[in-house]
């Protein structure tokens, strides 16, 4: 007799990277959704599909491929952040929406891990409480 089936979800190697840039961003910034003392605010934004509905569902409701996976926002400009695995490349639907955003007036950054974000916020002149160090 055979093992019965059983479903898994999926593995993704970004949720963890996420879960660790979220929780540098509670330290360095404020926690999600909450403004900081120097104006700044973030969240993530979650691509997940619970409802299982089609895809056409979706795209009536403004929600594409390809948005990037964490928002910062800092004196009316915005920030977005693509976190990438390892061997994690751009999809082409990624590299559109990253084009509009930057048209737009906003910025992006990819990021593997917290210490890349913590580039990012510096090059983005993002204030931050300086409690955690880039390891690089």
């Amino acid at each position: 007799m055979s093992k019965p089936y059983r479903l898994q979800a999926p593995i993704v190697p970004e949720h963890p990277r996420q879960k660790q840039i979220a929780d540098m961003l509670r330290i360095e910034v404020a926690p999600a959704g909450k403004v900081s003392k120097h104006g700044v605010v973030w969240f993530s934004i979650d691509h997940a599909n619970y409802a299982g509905e089609v895809p056409g569902v979706r795209i009536g409701r403004g929600i594409i491929a390809g948005i990037p996976d964490m928002f910062i926002m800092h004196r009316g400009l915005t920030h977005f952040i693509e976190v990438k695995a390892d061997d994690g490349e751009l999809s082409d639907a990624q590299r559109s929406v990253a084009t509009a955003i930057v048209v737009g007036g906003g910025r992006v950054g990819i990021a593997r891990d917290a210490g890349e974000v913590l580039v990012c916020l510096d090059e983005w002149r993002i204030p931050r409480n300086r409690r955690v160090r880039d390891a690089a």
